[in-house]
Order: C-alpha cells, then structure tokens, then sequence
C-alpha cells in the first residue's frame, strides 16, 4: 500500500498544480490578479529500522505571488497620477480660455482704451464717444462672459465633488465586505488564504487610489484598514466611513467635504488641503488654485477697473454740462458675508479709495479665544491675528463682528466678473472735460483734459503695491501676469502628468513582473506538471501490478 500511496499523492499534487496553472493562464488578463503557485513538502516519512522510508508529497498550500512594498508604491503612485491627470484636464479649458489671443480680455482691453484715447483725440465727436460707450459694452460683456464660463466649470467640481465622495464610500464599503468574506474564508489562519478574494480586494484599493490618496494596513488576521487625509480611517475590520459634500455655511460658493465613520455620530468637516492625490485631490486642488485663484483675479481686474476709472470719470463733464456720474456699474461700495454661526461682516473699499493696496485674494477669518485671524484661501498664510478686526485690510474696510469659534470666508472680488456693466448710455455724459463745456468760463465740447487722464489709467501703474507704498502693475500687466502664472501651473501639471504616468507605468511593470502571469511560463508549466501526473499514475499503476502479483502468489 505504501508505493499505491505515494503515487496517489503525487498524482493529488501535479493535478493540484496543473488547475492552479489553468488558473492562473485563465486569468492572464484578469486585472489586479496576482500569479498563484502551491507549495508542496514531503509527508513526514516511515522508520524503518535501518532508516527512513519516504511516503510522498505533502500539500501545503496556495500562495500568490504578492509584496506589500511594491503593492504600497503601486498605491502611491496611482494616487499621484490619477491627480496629476485629472488636474491637467481640469485646466485645460481655463487656460485656454482666459489665454485665448484674440477672443481673451487683454484684447478687449486694448480696444477699450483705445477708444478712450480716440475721444481724447475727438472730444467733441459723437462718433468716437458712442465708439467707446460701444468698446466699453464689449469690455463688459467679456467680463461677464469669462465669469460665466467659470461658473460653469465651478459647477461641474462642485458635482464630480459630490460624485466621488459617493464613489469612495462605496468603495470602502466594498473593501469592509471583502474584509469579511476574507475573515470567514481565513478557517485555517495564514496557511489557507483566500487569494482571488485578497486579490479583489487589492484591485478595490487600486480604483480607491485613483479616487483619493490612500495609505493601507494589514492586520494579523488579514484584515486591510484604509486610511485618507491626516490619518482618517476610511477602513476598519468590517467597518467603513461615509465621505459626502454638504454647503459650507460659512462660504457660499463652495460645498465641503464630511466625513462619518460607521453608522452614528454626527458628520466631521475634513480640511480640504489634507486630501490629496487622486481624481478627488485634483478637483480640490483645481478650484483652489486655478478657479478660485482666476475667478479672483478677474473680478479684482474687474473691480479695480471700475473703481479707479470712476473715480476719475466723476471729475470731469459731459458736453451736457453734468459732472460726478459713474462710467461703469455693477461694483457693489459695500458686500455682506454670512459666518456659520449666521453673523454678518460688511466689506467696503477704502476711503480714500486704495487701489494699489487691493490684492486679488480671498480670506477666511475666524474669531477664537478673543482673537481674530485673518488667512489668505490660496496659500493659507495667515495675514493678520488681534483682538479686533482690523477697519482697513488690503485697500477694504472691515465691520463687524463674528461670534466665539465661527469662521467666514470673504470673497471681495469674484462678484464683480459676472456684475460688471455700463452706467452710461448717453455718449453726451461721457466726461470728456475738465470744467463745464456750456458754462461761459468753461472750455467748450474741445476739452479734453479728463479723458487725457482717462486714458493715462491704461499706462500709469495703480495695482501691487510694494513694501513702499509704491504701485508696480497697470491693469494690463496685472491681468497678463494671472494669465502667465495660470499658463505657468498648467505647464507644471503637464509635467507632472508625465513624470507621474512614467513612474507609476514602471511601478505597474516592476509589479507585474514579479507578481503577473508569463504564459510561456504556465505552458512550460503544464507540460512539467502533465508529465509528473503521469509518472505517479504510473506509479500508481506498478503498484496495482505488484499487489495483485502478490495476491496471485497467495492463491
């Protein structure tokens, strides 16, 4: 019986080894699936008398080829490119948008001011004042243009946002049932793991890196614990959190990010600079840094345009004799800001008015502990800490006041992009001169000396101030220079695409190569095992000779 046995168990192992390379050529292509292989010893062999007599194979079980190291990197770098690509596509548009040479606002720009130096040149045309009220129309209209396109794409983050929240807890719910049915498989501890489930299992966490960046745990009994941003667990055991959007009540123009884990306890706000990485990374770093960031620019262009060109329209007369009349509308002297607690903070602009000291920032301010802080939105810097708000900030004037832990986001400019429009549609009130044109003393419908100043606005240098009080932009400057910076950070996430998508195409290829399935392999493979399960039938066979000669022998 002892060589029928051992034959038997080498015919248990080359079949258990041939289904398991059918396996693995099964799933070649079967992504995330890790090659499997079984593990085999001898059985523990016979004594007797003058030694050891062996008594076949032993099967020990069935191991995938898996390394947590190059699993870990293959999560990192997804993570990475999924943001990196996803931000590029993001931009795109924008930049295209606002860079656009012939229908972007430096043109529009241009011919506006160059409207203005025609009627300085022709004061008393008609022709050229209705040309500049016509120029100013266009200027106006492009404002509003842009702002609506990137309201537009504000939109589309704001339910992709909503979009993937939902999708990374449906994942992580699917990663907590898999922890389950791995839980309930594992009946034999490490010796017996469950390998297509751990495989699923990894392949969830993969399409969760593409979402958001994730670091992942095993525990002893198998169990993967997920964990985003600053340590949040996303994962635990059987257990999962739910990330949703909800309005900010603090900022009207964004929704934030909540985060609950299990099924009690009231939502968390998770701070949005601690979820990077992947398609989730990007749409927030995307509406930081490029909406935001644009959307205050040109409503800073918009807003400080207006102000300054106002300021000096309502100097001069029409030829009808009316001075103090505004050119453009749709800038707000004062804009209110809700907190989350419902307290009100009013935002004016400087008297005297302070352009140069303007920045096309937005800022949260939060008043704790008797102190109140004043922090800049795109790079987080805090600009200001006191017991008080300070009543001039940047060129604004600040009133109010806030209740103890409540926190507002105060966003002077975006408004004014989508606002913006003309305040005259007479080309008679457009303030060409510097004294009453119908007066006696005045200088008739020749003077030019308002619209001179006028259009010294396009070259004189009223934005940025420096440490020294001293402006260093004119509009056009200002709005080239947020245009290059956009152009610049769009080249930068190209980069970053294609560095991200070498490295994790050579991580995927490391992986794939120890833990993928080479079909030359598995074909070699079966007719390796083939031929071992036909070498024990033969034993097998041999055996069944002798016992049966044995037998013949005894009859």
């Amino acid at each position: 019986m002892g060589m029928l046995q051992i034959g038997l168990t080498g015919l248990m192992a080359a079949r258990y080894r041939l289904d398991t390379a059918s396996h693995n050529i099964a799933n070649a292509n079967t992504e995330g699936y890790s090659r499997q292989r079984v593990n085999q010893s001898t059985q523990f062999p016979q004594f007797v008398g003058f030694g050891y007599i062996g008594r076949g194979a032993l099967l020990v079980g069935v191991e995938r080829a898996y390394d947590q190291f190059l699993q870990g990197n293959l999560l990192s770098a997804t993570a990475r490119h999924a943001q990196a690509q996803h931000y590029q596509e993001l931009i795109a548009p924008l930049d295209n948008l606002v860079a656009d040479p012939d229908a972007g606002l430096s043109p529009a720009l241009q011919h506006f001011f160059d409207a203005v130096q025609e009627v300085a040149d022709n004061p008393e045309s008609i022709a050229a004042r209705q040309s500049l009220l016509s120029q100013s129309e266009v200027l106006t209209a492009r404002f509003r243009l842009f702002d609506a396109r990137i309201d537009e794409i504000r939109q589309d983050v704001e339910q992709r946002l909503d979009g993937v929240a939902q999708q990374v807890t449906a994942l992580a719910r699917n990663i907590a049932e898999l922890n389950q049915q791995i839980l309930q498989a594992s009946t034999r501890g490490a010796e017996a793991p469950p390998n297509d489930l751990l495989d699923q299992r990894d392949q969830l966490a993969k399409e969760l890196a593409g979402l958001i960046g994730i670091k992942t745990v095993i525990d002893e009994q198998g169990m993967m614990s997920v964990f985003i941003g600053s340590g949040q667990t996303l994962v635990q055991g059987v257990a999962s959190a739910t990330l949703a959007t909800e309005a900010d009540p603090g900022d009207a123009m964004h929704r934030r990010l909540t985060y609950r884990f299990g099924g009690s306890g009231a939502p968390q706000v998770v701070p949005e600079r601690l979820l990077t990485g992947g398609e989730l990374g990007a749409l927030l770093a995307f509406r930081r840094e490029g909406l935001d960031a644009m959307q205050d620019q040109l409503g800073f262009l918009a807003t400080t345009l207006a102000l300054a060109f106002n300021a000096q329209h309502r100097q001069g007369f029409g030829l009808d004799g009316v001075n103090n009349r505004a050119f453009f509308s749709g800038v707000p002297a004062t804009q209110t800001f809700t907190g989350d607690q419902g307290s009100n903070l009013t935002v004016g602009w400087a008297t005297p008015l302070d352009v140069a000291a303007m920045q096309p920032d937005s800022f949260e301010i939060r008043y704790a502990s008797g102190t109140y802080t004043i922090t800049r939105l795109r790079d987080g810097q805090t600009l200001y800490s006191g017991g008080t708000l300070p009543g001039t900030f940047q060129g604004l004037t600040l009133s109010g006041a806030l209740s103890g832990g409540e926190r507002v986001v105060v966003r002077p400019f975006p408004a004014q992009g989508g606002t913006l429009a003309m305040a005259l549609s007479d080309p008679r009130a457009v303030a060409a001169a510097q004294n009453d044109p119908t007066s006696a003393t005045g200088s008739g419908p020749a003077d030019n000396r308002n619209m001179l100043a006028l259009s010294g606005l396009q070259t004189t240098k009223m934005l940025y101030a420096d440490s020294a009080g001293n402006p260093t932009a004119t509009f056009q400057t200002a709005w080239a220079s947020a245009v290059a910076e956009l152009g610049t950070l769009a080249r930068s996430v190209k980069t970053e695409a294609t560095a991200s998508k070498a490295l994790v195409d050579q991580v995927q290829a490391t992986r794939d190569s120890y833990a993928g399935v080479n079909l030359d392999e598995e074909a070699a493979n079966l007719i390796q095992f083939q031929q071992a399960y036909q070498a024990a039938s033969k034993t097998m066979q041999i055996a069944q000779k002798l016992f049966d000669e044995v037998l013949a022998i005894a009859r």
